[in-house]
């Protein structure tokens, strides 16, 4: 018997590898956000500081990560990443075996089938691919009994926080609920205080680097303030848009079905008889909140930004744990009605994995990489300083294939399209302009050309008549609208 379970274990962990190899660096897709994560530990490693020498909104703990698989092409993060999901899945595992599941691995192989979701995750190494990992291993640390588990559970709610700041609210009914239910070994005092160490463990080395660097006020200007502030507050969907677009994702995902029974389950087993309702209730408003950011602000038609659902994987496969761990229901603790709602979940993703397996593209075939302007540039290859893009920030790429810095601490610009008071004075376009007279750069890509990328007026005849008064177009034929331009002064 213990040969069986052992054996079921290894193909959980065999599978959760093999649905993480289309995310190898040979076959990553090229993603505007992953490549600004490594352009920002690419700063780093030349000696910069984020936020205040390049910009970027997004929670520090990200670039860091990136920092360690910058100098190996990558390898060492999908490395860290198959681990951590391994980790996850194993101790997800180990849960459903302690609560005498039927089928132990149905809730981490949902869990991994969705993390791995072509159509919603898209590209390995985004925040909420590790947040969604966090939360898990959040999950089963405060269904454990280790006796450092509160520390943990501070540790692990503080690197969610400064990895992908919103997604702390898919953590928060755990928390409470882990903080508050009856245990008589462990105090009410130790836990706050295992929780607040656990998460200065955390804060603190951050917050001393950016103040041994100077950047406490850069770091809280971008990290912090433009998020609450400029990323969150500009509100052009209402809620009808939220939801059609909630609608569309879940579908187009392939999250529509596991998301439709394992609502339907939590729903019924809150109403029927159940062994702890408050850890159903908790799990239930998870879902919910582990989309929220989702529904924080508006993006004026910029996508459907089917990463921000990723979150669901972890979500919902908690949920169906909670469902199948402590209903009191004959029916839903049937060893063959958990087995046909595990085949509903779980069928319509493998096949989504398998077609996703058998169809990989190499990322030298991506558009970017593949582009006339960046095979210009490898026969021409610029220098710090020397090449800017405007307009597609999946063209920061170029940045980090030719380990260069760029003339600008502005690398992406798609805010020019995303808000409508987004640099009112032009001060920041003027200012990019004025670094690239001051570095005399050579090369510009210039993006605006792309009608999908919706820059407005006066922005592209403000640009466009800077290119045509310091630079000449390098004749190239590209049938997506981009343009390579050089200084008219350069030999």
């Amino acid at each position: 018997m213990m040969q069986r379970q052992n054996y079921s274990l290894l193909l959980l962990l065999v599978a959760s590898v093999i649905l993480s190899l289309p995310y190898i660096p040979y076959y990553s897709r090229i993603s505007c956000d992953t490549e600004t994560y490594r352009y920002v530990s690419l700063v780093m490693m030349k000696g910069g500081v984020p936020y205040q020498d390049v910009f970027d909104h997004k929670p520090p703990l990200i670039y860091f990560i990136n920092y360690t698989g910058l100098f190996l092409g990558g390898w060492p993060q999908w490395i860290a990443g198959a681990l951590l999901a391994m980790i996850a899945t194993f101790l997800f595992y180990r849960l459903g075996r302690r609560y005498r599941l039927p089928y132990p691995c149905l809730p981490p192989l949902l869990f991994n089938l969705m993390l791995h979701d072509i159509f919603i995750c898209g590209v390995g190494g985004i925040t909420r691919e590790y947040t969604s990992l966090l939360l898990v291993i959040f999950f089963c640390t405060m269904m454990g009994t280790h006796r450092w588990r509160y520390y943990l559970m501070g540790f692990l709610a503080a690197f969610t926080f400064f990895l992908q700041q919103e997604e702390i609210f898919a953590l928060l009914p755990f928390l409470i609920y882990g903080s508050f239910r009856k245990e008589n070994n462990v105090s009410p005092r130790h836990r706050i205080l295992g929780l607040a160490v656990g998460g200065l463990s955390v804060a603190t080395p951050i917050v001393l680097y950016f103040a041994l660097h100077h950047a406490l006020e850069p770091f809280w200007r971008d990290a912090f303030g433009f998020n609450f502030g400029v990323y969150t507050s500009t509100f052009k969907d209402s809620f009808g848009d939220h939801l059609r677009r909630a609608k569309r994702v879940l579908d187009k995902g392939n999250y529509e079905v596991p998301a439709l029974v394992v609502m339907t389950l939590g729903i019924a087993s809150l109403m029927f008889r159940g062994g702890n309702k408050r850890l159903m209730l908790a799990a239930l408003v998870t879902v919910p909140l582990s989309i929220i950011p989702a529904f924080m602000g508006g993006r004026g038609g910029m996508g459907d930004f089917y990463d921000y659902y990723l979150p669901l994987s972890a979500s919902l496969s908690i949920l169906l744990f909670v469902v199948f761990a402590f209903t009191e229901e004959p029916f839903l603790q049937a060893k063959k009605a958990q087995g046909i709602f595990g085949i509903l979940v779980c069928t319509s993703l493998s096949y989504t994995a398998l077609q996703h397996l058998t169809h990989m593209t190499p990322q030298k075939k991506h558009p970017v990489v593949a582009s006339p302007e960046l095979k210009y540039l490898r026969q021409h290859p610029p220098g710090d300083y020397q090449l800017y893009e405007f307009g597609d920030h999946e063209y920061v790429y170029a940045y980090n294939e030719f380990r260069i810095l760029a003339p600008s601490r502005w690398v992406y610009h798609h805010l020019w399209a995303l808000f409508d008071n987004w640099d009112k004075d032009k001060s920041i376009l003027h200012g990019i302009e004025q670094d690239l007279v001051r570095h005399r750069t050579t090369y510009v890509i210039d993006c605006t050309g792309n009608p999908a990328l919706q820059f407005k007026e006066p922005v592209i005849g403000l640009w466009r008549a800077f290119l045509d008064q310091y630079y000449q177009q390098v004749p190239l034929q590209d049938p997506s609208g981009v343009t390579l331009w050089k200084w008219k002064e350069a030999p």
